[in-house]
C-alpha cells in the first residue's frame, strides 16, 4: 500500500519547539578554537582502574553544552534499553506505553507511532540517507519496520514488517528481565534477537511493497514459514542465557553476541541460504554477567562486564575467520567514596567507533559521561576523559553532523549526544580533541560507504 497517515498520529508545527530544534541541530557546528584536553592518558595494552572520585592535578570535568529538545519525564531505570534513535531528518524516542514520538529536525512536525503495547527495548534508524526506515523491538515481543516520511504539513508513516514473538522466551523478572535487541545488517537486512533466540528478516523496502505480518515461532531453526518471508532462525529459543547485545562488525556481515552469562559467541556469514550464518568461536570474558559488545576494529572487541564497570578490550586475530580470542586491556571504573552501589557505577554505552574512535558511557548514578579513546587500529584505551551532564541519562546515541559552516572547525570537530534523560530529551555537544591525547591529528573519522 502507499504511505497512509495513522488517524492516530498527532502532528504539530510549533514555533517555539522549532527552534529549540534547530539550536539543538546547529549546537557544536561552529567554528571553535582548539581545546585541550583535561583527562587522564592511558598506557595501551595496560590494565587500569579509573576511581571516579579521585581527581590527578590538571584534571577537569567539564559540563557538555546543553540544547533542550523538549520536555518529557522518565521514570529513573537501570536498563540497557537503546530507547532514542536519530538520522540526519528524524529524532525518535520511545514513550512509557509503548509508542515512539516523531520529531522532525527542521520543521518541529510531531508524530506518534503506535503498535507497540509495552516498552521499547531497541530502536535504529537503517543505513541509508536517502530513505527513513525505523526498527523497533519492544519487551511486548513485537518488531515493526516503518518508514517515516514527512510531507509538507505531516509525518506519515508506511508498515513494512510486523513480526510477533509467540510463545516469548521465559526468563528470570519476566518482560523486565528481557533485553531485546535489532540490529541492521545493510540497508534492507537486519538481525535481532530475544531471550536466547537470534534471526534475521529481509525487508522489503519497495514503496508499493505490502506489509509483512506474522506471528513468529523462534523455536527451531530455519525459515520462520510462509506468512514471514525473508525471517531465517539461526539461533533458536532453547532456555539457554540470553542474549544482551549485539553488534555487527564495522566491515559488515560477522555478528558479535554477547550472552547474560558472561560468553560472547562470533556469528560468520555464508553464502548458503540454508545456513546464513555459522558461530565461528565462542569465549566467556566475564564469569558473573555481560552488558555490551562494540566492535573497536574488524579484529577486536570491546566488551563490557557487569553494569558496564569494566571494559575489555579483547583482539580476535587476522582474516575474516578468527581463533584464540586474547584479552588485550581492561578499564574498570571504580568508586572509593560510595557509601552504597546506589553511589557507584552504572553505565550506558554508545559506541562511535566509526565516527571517532570513541566508546563513550553515561554513569546514570553520577550524572556523568567518560569519554574512552582507542589508539589507532583499536589496539589499546589510551586516554579517558569525564564531562558532567544535568541530570542523569537513561540511554543515549551519537551523531556526527555536517553543516554548512562545519568546515570551520578546528580539529576533530563535535560529536552530538542525543540524550533520554529523566526530564527531558535534550542534546550535547562534546568536542573531540576533549576525549583524545595531546598531539591526536585528524578527524578520526573513518571513511564508511554509504549506503543508498
Amino acid at each position: 500500500p502507499a504511505v497512509v497517515a495513522s488517524a492516530a498520529m498527532a502532528n504539530t508545527a510549533d514555533t517555539a519547539a522549532s527552534r529549540a530544534l534547530h539550536a539543538a541541530a546547529t549546537s557544536g557546528s561552529s567554528g571553535a578554537a582548539f581545546v585541550t584536553p583535561k583527562g587522564r592518558d592511558l598506557e595501551p595494552g595496560v590494565d587500569a582502574t579509573y576511581d571516579i572520585d579521585v581527581r590527578a592535578d590538571g584534571e577537569e570535568q567539564p559540563q557538555l553544552e546543553v540544547s533542550p529538545i523538549t520536555m518529557y519525564v522518565t521514570e529513573y531505570a537501570e536498563r540497557q534499553f537503546c530507547q532514542i534513535a536519530v538520522n540526519a531528518r528524524y529524532i525518535c524516542y520511545g514513550l512509557r506505553a509503548g509508542q515512539i514520538r516523531v520529531l522532525h529536525k527542521d520543521t518541529a512536525m510531531r508524530a506518534l507511532l503506535r503498535g507497540h503495547t509495552a516498552q521499547i527495548a531497541d530502536m535504529q534508524f537503517a543505513p541509508s540517507g536517502r530513505d527513513d526506515l525505523l526498527a523497533s523491538f519492544g519487551v511486548d515481543g513485537a518488531l515493526f519496520v516503518k518508514r517515516v516520511v514527512a510531507s509538507d504539513d505531516a509525518i506519515d508513516e508506511q508498515m513494512l514488517m510486523q513480526l510477533t514473538v509467540s510463545p516469548m522466551p521465559e526468563v528470570t523478572g519476566g518482560a523486565a528481565g528481557l533485553t531485546p535487541r535489532v540490529r541492521w545488517l545493510g540497508k534492507n537486512k537486519l538481525v535481532a534477537s530475544i531471550g536466547d533466540a537470534i534471526f534475521v528478516a529481509e525487508v522489503d523496502t519497495r514503496p508499493n511493497a505490502a506489509a509483512v505480518t506474522a506471528t513468529l515461532d523462534l523455536s527451531s531453526i530455519g525459515p520462520a514459514g510462509a506468512d514471514a518471508p525473508g525471517v531465517f532462525v539461526i539461533s533458536p529459543m532453547k532456555s539457554r542465557p540470553a542474549v544482551v547485545d549485539i553488534a555487527v562488525a564495522p566491515s559488515g556481515g560477522r555478528l558479535a553476541v554477547g550472552h547474560a552469562d558472561g560468553s560472547v559467541r562470533l556469528w560468520v556469514p555464508t553464502l548458503d541460504a540454508s545456513t546464513p550464518f555459522y558461530i565461528d568461536q565462542t569465549f566467556s570474558p566475564f564469569e558473573d554477567g555481560l552488558a555490551s559488545v562494540s566492535w573497536a576494529s574488524p579484529t577486536a572487541l570491546v566488551l563490557g562486564g557487569v553494569n558496564n564497570a569494566e571494559l575489555s578490550l579483547w583482539n580476535l586475530g587476522d582474516g575474516e575467520e578468527t581463533s584464540g580470542a586474547e584479552v588485550v586491556q581492561t578499564l574498570t571504573f571504580a568508586s572509593s567514596a560510595g557509601k552504597t552501589e546506589a553511589d557507584g557505577v552504572y553505565n550506558f554505552v554508545s559506541c562511535t567507533g566509526s565516527n571517532a574512535r570513541l566508546l563513550l558511557l553515561a554513569n546514570l548514578r553520577r550524572q556523568a559521561v567518560y569519554a574512552v579513546h582507542l589508539t589507532a587500529g583499536g589496539t589499546g584505551f589510551d586516554y579517558v576523559s569525564e564531562f558532567h551532564v544535568t541530570m542523569p541519562i537513561l540511554s543515549f546515541t551519537t551523531l556526527r553532523e555536517t553543516h554548512a559552516d562545519a568546515g570551520r572547525e578546528v580539529g576533530a570537530g563535535s560529536l552530538q549526544l542525543y540524550c533520554m534523560q529523566t526530564q527531558a530529551i535534550q542534546q550535547y555537544a562534546l568536542h573531540v580533541d576533549r576525549c583524545r591525547p595531546v598531539g591526536s591529528v585528524g578527524t578520526e573519522v573513518e571513511l564508511v560507504a554509504e549506503v543508498a
